[in-house]
């Protein structure tokens, strides 16, 4: 596992996405994501930001040193113009695309671990850009960035045992449960405590 301020850091790209580091011109991005109410309910720890100022005063400070100290590592996740979407139950029948270099989402790896060369994921989409070939790319992106860049064993991810749409999108690029763990983390929105369905990847399964 390669510390991560000895890694390539250039563009990813994948079936319409691109996979950058972030920068302070993703100010509305993160204060849309931090704001969004599934956001908040499935991920913890996630505290809204007051306003675009504040966000992009984040991103100037706290995405880079993480980065330079190696405890963890995120990512802008950007339209390339390509690839439509595809329905999803929360947007049955929906195609709403995005033009080429508009930031739709944020991806995570947290808990990097050297003496396992583990890390844990995290992604998530804005709201009208949540379709499974999208999910699924941006969930790739950061699996592969995990695996090619840092050296990474094994990535794992924590979904909420009711956000079945998260579960299906690691399905569908590899990811095998390995386990139920009751009441593991406790939403960003409205403090409840949520069971959650741990799964893992290996290099070898991405797809």
């Amino acid at each position: 596992m390669r510390a991560l301020a000895e890694v390539r850091d250039d563009p990813l790209t994948d079936d319409g996405l691109l996979l950058r580091r972030p920068r302070p011109s993703d100010a509305a991005l993160v204060h849309r994501g931090t704001h969004d109410p599934l956001v908040r309910e499935f991920l913890q720890a996630v505290i809204p930001h007051r306003d675009e100022a504040a966000a992009e005063r984040w991103l100037t400070e706290i995405p880079p040193m993480l980065w330079q100290t190696g405890r963890a590592a995120y990512f802008a996740l950007e339209a390339t113009g390509g690839a439509p979407g595809e329905e999803t139950a929360e947007a049955p029948g929906e195609d709403v695309g995005a033009e080429a270099g508009q930031a739709i989402g944020w991806g995570e790896l947290v808990n990097l671990d050297p003496e396992q060369d583990s890390a844990e994921i995290a992604v998530w989409l804005l709201p009208e850009h949540r379709r499974l070939r999208t999910a699924k790319s941006a969930m790739r992106l950061v699996c592969r960035f995990g695996f090619e860049r840092i050296g990474l064993r094994r990535i794992d991810a924590f979904a909420a045992a009711d956000n079945m749409p998260s579960q299906l999108t690691g399905a569908a690029i590899g990811f095998r449960r390995a386990g139920y763990l009751p009441a593991l983390f406790r939403s960003s929105r409205t403090q409840r405590l949520h069971d959650a369905v741990y799964a893992t990847l290996v290099p070898e399964d991405l797809c």
